[in-house]
Order: structure tokens, then C-alpha cells, then sequence
């Protein structure tokens, strides 16, 4: 049993999360992921190669082909396949790099408070909603549906580090904040310091993950940013909070809260909201076996 004084362990947590800059490093299949975002010459076999470097990323992925979602008749069987019958070469870059980032964190058998299918399912819900909320903006305000779609499975990334480095206390603090972002990010201030999107930013920063990407991790549930990312930001916080109510309440035709941003910088209007939102809801049960597929150990 910890014996020490409550302010020697929370100066102790604290001292450990803002060294986290040193730990873990990215691996070396990370650093060639990152190497080909956005690269329009990478062919599919290029890709499957640095996949298959990890045996479990490359299940993985077949594993995520296989799902309900990309509805295949015939399984697939290899990475290449998966690529090219279900996931398309940028999907399959996104998914890769996102479960690759998570690896270093990936045992949550400490923290039985932290739902990571749920944290999956926020993750996808956002991705996917946020692509098709691109193909919807005006052409003033387009904005890369593969960067959108990464940005949705990232935006709260710096939970893991966190969970990896203090599983007791984040179970208390999953436990005792049940489902609401804001109490656990106040929670997480009082008694660490910090927060999960500062945490992630770190990380994020230290691994040179695209600055939109950073962006929208330190940003997302700052109400006053207002910089060069601003629309992304606000993209991903209507998403995840619509993606949180839904999985909550089940509710697809309710605009989240704080919606009005989104809705004057983009000019959208409700009823175009709401027929994306209805898509959204109609492949729910796809995306759930996809989110899934992602939290399979």
C-alpha cells in the first residue's frame, strides 16, 4: 500500500508526465508510416511491406478488411488484399499509423474502468463522420478528407500514455468521471497537472506527426482557438461530441452542443447536417465492428 503524503505522489505524477517526452519512442515501423502519409507515389505493395514488418499490425489490418463494415464476400486473406479490395491505400495508411502510435500503450489489464472499445467507437465515429462532413463543405472551406479522417481516430490519443503510465489512478478518475469529457479533463488538471490533449501534443510533437494532427490534439476543447487549423479543430469537436451523444443516448438527429461554430464558419445549414448525421446512423452497426476490430489486442 502507498504510504506517501497526498502531495509527495501528486508532485511524484507530476514530475512522470511532464517527463513523458522521453518515453516510449516511436518505432522505427512508425517513423516509415509517418514517412508516407500524404505521398502520392507510395504504391500498395511499398505499403504492405512496411505493414508486414509487425505481424500483429498486418492481422490487424486483414482483420479490419475482414469487417462488417467493407461488407466482403470473399475473406481476405493477405495485407495486399486488404489494401486493394477494402481499405484503399490512404485508409489503410490512417488505420496503420493509428494502431501502430497506440502499440507502446496498448495493455489496459490495470485500468478496468477504461472502456477501450468505447474509445474505438468515439475514434471511428469521429473519422468517419468528419470525411463526410468534407465532401459537404463549400469549396472555401475544403480541407483534406484523409487529414480529416486521421485527426478523428487521434484527436484523444494522449488518454493512452496516460493510462500506460498511471493505470490506478486513471481507473479512479475513469470511474469516478463515468462518461463526461469535461469532468475527466478537469479531474485530470487538478490531480496531474495536465490533461490528455497536452499529453498527447507532447507526444505528437516529439514524434513530428503533421502540425494539423497536433493542432487538433492540444486544441479540439479549446473554445477560443483561432489558429491556422481553426476549421479542422472545430471539425473534430462537433464530430466527437456528436459521436459521445450518440453512444450515450443513441440520439443521431440532436445537434451536440456547441454546434453554433462549426455552423457560422461553414455556413452549413441544419437540414444539410442532419442528412449527414442520418447517414451516419444508418451505418452505425458497420462502424462498431470496425471500432472493434481496432481495440482487439
Amino acid at each position: 500500500m502507498n504510504t506517501l503524503p497526498a502531495q509527495a505522489m501528486h508532485e511524484d505524477i507530476c514530475l512522470a508526465v511532464h517527463g513523458l517526452l522521453e518515453l516510449p519512442a516511436i518505432s522505427p515501423m512508425s517513423t516509415k508510416l509517418l514517412g508516407v502519409i500524404g505521398d502520392d507515389s507510395v504504391s500498395i505493395h511499398q505499403l504492405a511491406d512496411i505493414i508486414r514488418q509487425d505481424a500483429s499490425l498486418d492481422a490487424r489490418i486483414i482483420g479490419l478488411a475482414n469487417s462488417a463494415y467493407f461488407g466482403q464476400r470473399e475473406p481476405i486473406i493477405s495485407v495486399e488484399d486488404a489494401i486493394f479490395k477494402a481499405l484503399g491505400l490512404r485508409l489503410t495508411q490512417n488505420l496503420a499509423l493509428s494502431i501502430a502510435l497506440s502499440g507502446p500503450f496498448g495493455s489496459h489489464t490495470q485500468c478496468a474502468a477504461f472502456d477501450v472499445r468505447g474509445f474505438w467507437l468515439k475514434a471511428v465515429l469521429t473519422a468517419n463522420l468528419m470525411q463526410s462532413f468534407c465532401m459537404l463543405l463549400p469549396e472555401e472551406h475544403r480541407i483534406n478528407r484523409d487529414t480529416a479522417y486521421l485527426a478523428g481516430l487521434l484527436y484523444e490519443f494522449g488518454l493512452l500514455p496516460l493510462i500506460y503510465l498511471f493505470p490506478e489512478q486513471m481507473n479512479m478518475f475513469f470511474a469516478s468521471s463515468k462518461t463526461r469529457h469535461e469532468d475527466l479533463c478537469e479531474t485530470l488538471r487538478k490531480e496531474l497537472d495536465t490533461d490528455q490533449h497536452e499529453v498527447g501534443a507532447w507526444l505528437a510533437t516529439s514524434w513530428r506527426l503533421p502540425p494539423a494532427i497536433i493542432d487538433v490534439i492540444a486544441h479540439h476543447a479549446t473554445p477560443d482557438y483561432d489558429g491556422e487549423h481553426v476549421l479542422l479543430v472545430l471539425l473534430v469537436r462537433f464530430c466527437s461530441r456528436w459521436a459521445i451523444q450518440y453512444i450515450e443516448s443513441g440520439d443521431w438527429d440532436r445537434l451536440p452542443e456547441g454546434a453554433e461554430p462549426l455552423i457560422e464558419y461553414t455556413g452549413l445549414d441544419q437540414a444539410q447536417i442532419l442528412d449527414v448525421l442520418k447517414q451516419q446512423h444508418a451505418k452505425s452497426e458497420a462502424l462498431e465492428s470496425m471500432s472493434n476490430a481496432l481495440a482487439e489486442s
